[in-house]
């Protein structure tokens, strides 16, 4: 990075970030046009991947701000806040998609690494976006593969030219798809959970790829395992789901009186709600989990679920309390669902979160009591046993997200060991 060293002569230029830039793809091993995802694959011929670094961020050492050195980081901190980084429109992420075989290109769609066990054990995911073609694009980009399966939900109230976007790039990728009910998603309220359930519907109704697991993430998530290192966990997991799933005595307030719309807000009516069905206990965690093909088919199709969920409706933040109740009771027979006593928190690796609170680093900045990582946070985040990290926003701090894209890229190509103990041990208890 010109003028590190010396970052106080930096003067403010545009810097347009794009994912072509110093990116050597030279090390592909399987080549699928972007059209094709049903064909046979020879994943050993070309298997033959270079165990060196990749650097794609040139601007900076990624590999220094991801080893923690602390000088190193706060220079380039003072360095990039002296810039100005620019982005793609959503419009012209769009209008560069028009374009199938140029965006593909471009964003390098045509290049995997791919094994035969990945191949043999197809996921989903849904993706909830609301604004930023552009994250939401790097996220898709970091997790796919063409013989995995992708639902995007565009909120129906966002800007138009986001559907526009997402719609142009599901257009060139045939394994992905916007949801076919779009929902107006509010903060707590009962269209964010409806949105997961929209596209994992039509992923149940898609004949094309018999996906094993759903992984559901939003948008300003981004992997800390490689698709690779996803299904050999989920293989150990063998059906089990990931779910949060706990008692707060202090959550009970928001599902023991109804809630509804007011001025575009949720708001407590102050009526008591009626015990919910079936003497359940209703339950707490996240919104985002790693939930098993029948768990899913459970959740929209059975009917204890079907009445758990209209109970629910009137209720603050359901997509924190509906897996979780799934998951908390054992009578229910939920697919999936294996534990001994009550929900052991720690099979809960879908996500990591960095929550406000007095024993936590945020080396970023907090939105709504979540960390919104910076690069300081890097070095903590690599080696996080979760699966994904939440959050990142593009265009803060912006080369913590792509110093995030060199090293997965990296952990791709050169087919790092996972360590498996960890799941194994977690899993173990179920087995008995």
């Amino acid at each position: 990075m010109k003028g590190v060293k010396g970052h106080t002569s930096i003067s403010k230029i545009k810097v347009l970030l794009t994912p072509k830039q110093g990116i050597d793809m030279a090390n592909t091993c399987v080549t699928f046009p972007g059209s094709i995802i049903n064909q046979q694959l020879d994943t050993t011929s070309k298997n033959h991947r270079r165990s060196q670094l990749k650097r794609i961020v040139h601007e900076v050492n990624c590999q220094q701000i991801i080893d923690g050195d602390e000088e190193y980081i706060s220079v380039v901190n003072i360095a990039i806040s002296e810039r100005i980084y620019t982005f793609p429109t959503d419009k012209e992420m769009g209008d560069l998609a028009q374009n199938c075989e140029k965006f593909l290109e471009v964003y390098n769609y045509k290049y995997f690494f791919v094994s035969t066990e990945e191949l043999d054990f197809p996921i989903a995911y849904t993706i909830l976006t609301y604004k930023d073609a552009i994250q939401t694009e790097k996220l898709l980009r970091a997790i796919y593969r063409p013989h995995n399966l992708y639902c995007i939900h565009v909120d129906r109230s966002s800007d138009s030219t986001l559907l526009y976007a997402m719609k142009s790039i599901a257009k060139c990728l045939s394994n992905v798809f916007i949801a076919s009910k779009l929902e107006d998603v509010i903060y707590a309220g009962f269209s964010r959970l409806q949105a997961d359930l929209n596209c994992m519907s039509d992923l149940l109704n898609n004949t094309d790829v018999k996906w094993r697991y759903v992984i559901n993430l939003p948008s300003q998530a981004f992997p800390l395992k490689t698709n690779s290192e996803i299904i050999k966990i989920l293989t150990i997991y063998n059906g089990t789901n990931s779910i949060e799933s706990v008692y707060d005595h202090n959550a009970v307030h928001r599902f023991n009186e109804k809630f509804a719309m007011k001025n575009g807000k949720l708001k407590s009516t102050g009526k008591k709600k009626d015990p919910p069905p079936y003497d359940i206990t209703i339950g707490k965690g996240s919104a985002y989990g790693v939930f098993s093909r029948d768990f899913v088919n459970y959740s929209i199709n059975d009917l204890k679920a079907q009445d758990i969920l209209k109970w629910l409706e009137d209720t603050y933040s359901p997509d924190e309390s509906f897996w979780a109740t799934l998951q908390f009771n054992k009578q229910l027979h939920v697919p999936g669902v294996n534990y001994a006593g009550v929900p052991n928190r720690k099979l809960w690796i879908a996500a990591s979160t960095t929550w406000e609170g007095p024993s936590e680093i945020c080396h970023g900045k907090y939105v709504r009591s979540i960390c919104v990582f910076g690069l300081g946070d890097l070095n903590k985040l690599v080696s996080e046993k979760e699966l994904f990290a939440n959050k990142f926003v593009h265009d803060y701090q912006p080369l913590a997200l792509q110093c995030m894209e060199e090293w997965i890229y990296n952990k791709t190509i050169n087919n790092i060991p996972l360590q498996t103990y960890h799941y194994r041990n977690l899993i173990r208890p179920m087995l008995h």
